[in-house]
């Protein structure tokens, strides 16, 4: 689909003024790590602004150009994505997956502080130039992905050229975090003129939608008291309702009945006219529109219709109790099908249960009385599957809905649904969700094959460097060496292990290599070793070369450890140059091994780039992004991490964006974590010490922190306190 011409008229423009954003960043940018009050900061803080300014001056234009060509980019992907949708094989394959780690995590937790601070310093011009974008992209509604100029994309592109102009990720953090503040400002000022340029070309906001709800229906719009519905909660909302119908604001005017004090009706106590009312509101609403307009002449006319099937329903009811299940029932449905969380398409699925499941609350009392019955259970449960797949074309989601589509249906022509129909609605519908689970295992088994690999790698690693590290540490020799041996030579052997096998000549040569390589650098003052040395050099070089080869140690690290191995060589080639060694003391081994202590591991090279594309964005708010892990006992992120099983729905904040994932595997000894993607083909492998990290900065969340029924049932009992 071709971008609009509209919005892309407006993205040039607005692309077109970036270089003036970026040079008046630049400029306050440095004005304030300038003004610096030196009284504030320790010397390490003043040195680093220093260095800072030095960067920026030395390298402006570098850090200019690289903002307006990331944004650039980032805004033709936005695009892209947003025109295009979903379609197959975009994800890329499933074998070529970029791992992220605790230092892609650190990067993802600066961007999205930053990303939070441009978005809530210019929220509601923001939100304004949303109403126009909307217009321009067609939409009559206001969408917040309908403005591909997001805080998101600014906040990265400053990363981006953040990383042309300072080496280290201290001093990029820190350039982000206050470049991030000066064009936040900025961005709230261009965003308000961008507003009032769209309105005087005559563009008109659009409006945010609104749908058909029944009289008394306030759906949620915002976050209410979270947690699980109190017991008995649907009892007490019962003995609330009105004897007649709401909708016609019925003077019937019963007194409210406490909970159980006249039983539900039983099969057959209902007469032929309730039976009649009830198939005319059920023809009804199997053809009511998935998301009507109530501005609309058809949608009052629906609405209209639809309160006198449901007043004639309650009429034909005689017993009061039945009079107010219905009302109930009709009012949790209502909240059902307008809540703004459930896609329109399941609309259609939840309004062909209202019949079925009314049939169901008038024979068992437990369905109102149970917050676990069958009925919610099945509705709960179509409403986390759906919120797991929200891409329009998705396969899994199309398959989901027909498949729901089916269960609803069934449930709707029984003539007589009880709790153990619905129970075996929800077997279906789980064997169903499990053969998916595994049919996206089947497909993403290259990655799991590659993981799989990786952690038996990464074991081998260990164990190999804890007794290279005990060989090591009554030798006499140089940190870079010590390092070298105990990390980067354990990595290759772990990798001739897995690649060759054990007992393969190559892989027998590089664990000959550490001894030949051990006695060189601790060579005796003798003639003959040092003729021996001179012999041995050239094999044991060349060996040293092919191993770094293996595991593609970057050129410069393999440059440091040859010179430094040359530097004592040549040493040891001058006879009589140096002393007798000495027994190492105590406290010289205990540096020894401070010394081989190995740096943090900042990615694995195994793996190659992978974008994660998600199809909404949601801040994070600055305090729910600790610079350190949570200390709270009580949610202990590893004991969250723990508790993962394979089928788990949770939303995980990427590259400051969060995303819906289910876990489709973990290791043998949960060392990798593989999670399927919204977007279906796509995958995301995530270390263990990701994860945490994830956890502990509140970037690991449920999928929902309500499910569908209870957030039905907060509304309804929000309306009935705003009512009283």
């Amino acid at each position: 689909m071709p971008i609009a011409p509209l919005l892309q008229r407006f993205v040039d423009d607005e692309l077109a003024r970036a270089p003036a954003l970026i040079e008046r960043t630049l400029a306050g940018t440095l004005q304030l790590l300038r003004n610096s009050n030196d009284s504030t900061l320790h010397a390490s803080e003043r040195g680093l602004h220093f260095a800072l300014v030095e960067a920026l001056q030395r390298s402006s234009m570098v850090y200019q150009s690289g903002f307006v060509d990331s944004l650039r980019m980032l805004v033709q992907d936005a695009l892209n994505e947003q025109q295009g949708g979903w379609t197959p094989g975009a994800a890329g394959a499933l074998s070529t997956l970029e791992l992220m780690d605790e230092s892609r995590v650190e990067i993802d937790i600066e961007i999205s502080r930053a990303m939070q601070l441009i978005d809530t310093t210019a929220e509601w011009e923001l939100r304004e130039l949303q109403t126009f974008t909307s217009t321009l992209l067609g939409q009559n509604h206001v969408s917040a992905d309908s403005n591909p100029l997001r805080p998101l994309l600014y906040a990265t592109a400053l990363w981006d050229a953040a990383c042309l102009v300072v080496p280290t990720s201290v001093q990029r953090a820190t350039l982000l975090r206050v470049s991030a503040g000066v064009t936040a400002g900025l961005l709230k000022n261009a965003w308000a003129a961008a507003s009032t340029r769209l309105e005087s070309q005559g563009v008109v906001p659009s409006i945010y939608r609104t749908v058909l709800l029944a009289p008394g229906d306030v759906p949620e719009r915002t976050r209410s008291f979270a947690g699980v519905p109190q017991p008995g909660a649907m009892a007490a909302l019962l003995a609330s309702m009105p004897t007649g119908w709401a909708g016609e604001r019925s003077s019937a005017g019963g007194a409210p009945l406490s909970s159980g004090r006249t039983a539900p009706a039983t099969a057959g106590s209902l007469g032929a006219e309730f039976e009649q009312a009830l198939a005319r509101l059920d023809e009804l609403l199997r053809h009511l529109p998935e998301q009507p307009e109530v501005a609309s002449q058809e949608g009052a006319a629906l609405a209209k219709r639809l309160n006198m099937h449901r007043a004639a329903l309650v009429a034909s009811a005689g017993a009061t109790t039945d009079r107010q299940i219905i009302e109930l029932m009709s009012r949790v449905f209502d909240a059902l099908v307008s809540d703004p969380q459930l896609r329109a398409e399941y609309r259609s699925v939840l309004v062909r249960l209202q019949v079925s499941a009314l049939r169901v609350a008038l024979r068992d009392p437990q369905v109102l009385g149970l917050n676990d019955h069958a009925v919610w259970g099945l509705i709960d449960r179509i409403g986390r599957a759906s919120a797991l797949l929200p891409q329009p074309g998705d396969p899994r989601g199309l398959d989901l809905l027909a498949c729901c589509q089916v269960l609803s249906e069934e449930l709707a022509r029984a003539s007589a649904p009880d709790t153990a129909l619905y129970r075996n609605a929800i077997d279906r519908l789980e064997l169903f969700l499990t053969e998916q689970l595994q049919a996206q295992l089947l497909a993403a088994q290259p990655a799991l094959d590659a993981l799989q690999r990786a952690e038996r790698r990464e074991l081998l690693e260990q164990t190999l460097s804890k007794r290279l590290v005990d060989q090591m540490v009554p030798l006499r020799t140089s940190p870079t060496v010590r390092r070298f041996v105990t990390g980067a030579w354990a990595k290759v052997i772990a990798e001739a292990m897995l690649r060759f096998g054990e007992q393969a000549e190559p892989t027998r040569g590089y664990i000959k290599l550490v001894d030949e390589l051990l006695w060189s650098v601790q060579l005796p003052d003798h003639p003959q070793s040092r003729q021996r040395l001179l012999t041995l050099l050239p094999t044991l070089l060349q060996r040293l070369r092919a191993g770094m080869a293996l595991i593609m140690l970057p050129a410069a690290e393999q440059q440091v450890v040859l010179d430094e191995l040359m530097a004592i060589h040549t040493e040891a080639l001058r006879p009589g140059t140096r002393g007798g060694a000495a027994a190492l003391t105590p406290e010289e081994i205990v540096q020894r091994m401070r010394d081989e202590v190995l740096p943090p591991t900042t990615g694995h090279g195994a793996f190659s780039d992978s974008v994660i594309d998600l199809s909404s964005m949601e801040t994070v708010p600055a305090e729910m992004l600790p610079t350190q892990p949570l200390g709270d006992e009580t949610d202990d992120p590893t004991k969250r991490v723990e508790t993962l099983r394979a089928a788990d729905t949770l939303r995980l904040f990427l590259r400051g964006r969060w995303t819906r994932v289910q876990l489709l595997w973990r290791s043998d000894r949960s060392l990798y974590f593989l999670f399927a993607d919204e977007v279906a083909g796509r995958t995301h492998s995530v270390t263990r010490r990701a994860l945490e990290r994830l956890a502990s900065a509140g970037l690991m969340l449920p999928l929902e922190d309500r499910a569908l029924v209870q957030r039905a049932t907060d509304s309804l009992m929000r309306e009935l306190s705003l009512n009283d």
